[in-house]
């Protein structure tokens, strides 16, 4: 189960099960949880939740709300998981999953006890001011700005770019004005499985499945739920064959249905144009 987690991570679940030893728990609740998230200092988790004085602000009070502890628990007694705290570890996966990262670290943790909307830890950050999808998008751009963009958008930015020669330009993609039949906005992630997007029919060939020549040669119907556009988008990517760079300025999350299949990209992007508002122009090619 723990053969994702990095070492900081790691850390964080030992930490874990010393502050419910020391608080004379026999089990490991999603107080402890916390606490051993906060126990390291990580930058990444004092940047999601706003600075060390705030960690250190979220400490107390989660040792104030977990009350007076009893005799320490000796090193040797056995402290499993509560079910909340599984429940966390599994959202935590779930959480590095869908931001596409190979390994497990303690931001995701916080993601997870911050998705399990329950347990003292949970009450604790939601008067902290922390949301889940604050800290999420949070978390999102910190990865976006630290991490090297893919060699085609680099090239787009930094047209000197040691990959340059490889590039063949993006599409632009902008939103019109007014209503969308296909498009509708959604107001939180209530209703949609696991917090992120819901994927209905989609017919896209999948990257295992692509022909000789490496192309993906059809797409759709597609029903999504509960998608950012960034998700919708990367979708897109592999059948257009080069990256898309949003500039639409929506935000949020949106429920998506293109209806059709779609075999070439100009009928594809008119049937976005059409069905879902959303407009791509080639550029730099």
């Amino acid at each position: 189960m723990f053969e994702r987690y990095n070492e900081p991570a790691r850390r964080s679940l030992f930490f874990s099960r010393y502050k419910a030893a020391i608080l004379s728990s026999l089990t490991i609740e999603t107080e402890h949880l916390l606490l051993g998230i906060l126990k390291d200092r990580n930058p990444l988790i004092a940047h999601l939740v706003g600075g060390h004085q705030s960690a250190d602000a979220i400490r107390s009070l989660t040792y104030e709300r977990a009350g007076q502890p009893g005799a320490p628990l000796d090193n040797s007694v056995e402290i499993p998981f509560s079910t909340d705290v599984k429940r966390a570890l599994q959202y935590a996966a779930e959480e590095a999953d869908r931001l596409l990262h190979g390994h497990i670290g303690p931001e995701h943790l916080l993601l997870g006890v911050l998705r399990l909307d329950a347990g003292l830890a949970c009450d604790v950050l939601r008067e902290s001011g922390l949301g889940l999808s604050a800290v999420r998008e949070a978390l999102v751009k910190h990865v976006s700005a630290s991490s090297p963009p893919p060699p085609e958008i680099a090239a787009f930015l930094f047209p000197h770019h040691e990959h340059a020669e490889r590039f063949d330009g993006v599409y632009v993609m902008t939103a019109l004005d007014g209503p969308s039949p296909g498009r509708r906005a959604t107001t939180d992630d209530a209703g949609v499985s696991g917090g992120g997007a819901s994927f209905g029919t989609i017919d896209f060939r999948a990257r295992a499945d692509r022909p000789p020549d490496g192309r993906v040669h059809s797409i759709g119907p597609i029903s999504m739920s509960g998608a950012t556009l960034s998700e919708f988008v990367h979708m897109l990517e592999g059948f257009l064959g080069r990256p898309i760079v949003d500039d639409s300025g929506l935000t949020g999350r949106f429920d998506i249905e293109l209806r059709g299949q779609y075999d070439d990209p100009e009928t594809l992007t008119a049937a976005l144009r059409d069905q879902l508002g959303l407009v791509l122009n080639k550029a730099l090619s």
